[in-house]
C-alpha cells in the first residue's frame, strides 16, 4: 500500500477518535473496535470512507466487524478488495 494511503487511513481514524473525545495515540496493531474506542456509528463512517476513498465494494466483501479492528486489518481489507489504485483519489502532495 502506498504510504500516502496509510496516512489517509490513519488521519481519518484520528478524526473519528477525536469525535469521541479520544486523543490517545494508537499503533497499526492496536484494537480500535473491540477495545471500545470506536463504536458502531464510527464503524459505519469508516465503511463509508473506505467505499468512497478506496473503492471498496462491501457488496463483494463479507462484512465482518473484526476486519476493521486495527489499521493493519483495514489495510489488508483494502488490498483484498482489489480496488485498483488508479480509481483511488490521490492525496495532495
Amino acid at each position: 500500500m502506498d504510504p500516502r494511503d496509510l496516512t489517509k487511513i490513519r488521519t481519518f481514524l484520528v478524526e473519528l477518535l477525536r469525535d469521541h473525545d479520544d486523543h490517545a495515540g494508537f499503533a497499526d496493531t492496536d484494537s480500535l473496535v473491540n477495545s471500545g474506542r470506536l463504536d458502531s456509528l464510527a464503524v459505519v463512517k469508516l465503511l463509508e470512507f473506505l467505499e468512497s476513498a478506496f473503492g471498496v465494494d462491501f457488496a463483494e466483501i463479507e462484512f465482518d466487524p473484526q476486519r476493521f479492528d486495527t489499521v493493519d486489518e483495514i489495510v489488508a481489507l483494502i488490498e483484498e478488495s482489489g480496488a485498483p489504485a488508479a480509481l483511488r483519489p490521490a492525496m495532495p502532495s
